[in-house]
């Protein structure tokens, strides 16, 4: 499974499928280990929501602070993007369930 196929596909395709959850779970694990950090482009592909939204809710707390690595460059803790994910609920009422890839 390609990383550029999108958090929200993820979750479309595998909504209430154990087995697909744990794998998109271990992938994500896999993807971002707990220590470390990531810039958006590796975090993206795992989130509901736009670069923007992701600029824009960082800097107004719905998503945890980047940290500038330079004056063009942020990251963000690998831990705290973890963190967040794991106290959303990732499924909603609008997403249909499409099977298991």
């Amino acid at each position: 499974m390609s990383l550029q196929y999108t958090w929200r596909n993820k979750m479309t395709d595998q909504y209430n499928d154990n087995d697909c959850n744990a794998s998109l779970k271990n992938e994500l694990i896999s993807t971002l280990p707990t220590q470390g950090m990531s810039r958006a482009k590796t975090i993206l592909p795992f989130l509901p929501f736009s670069r923007t939204t992701l600029h824009e809710w960082s800097s107004d707390g719905r998503f945890p602070a980047s940290i500038r690595l330079s004056p063009t460059m942020v990251a963000w803790r690998n831990s705290d993007v973890l963190e967040w994910l794991n106290s959303h609920d990732t499924s909603s009422n609008d997403v249909q369930e499409n099977g298991c890839e």
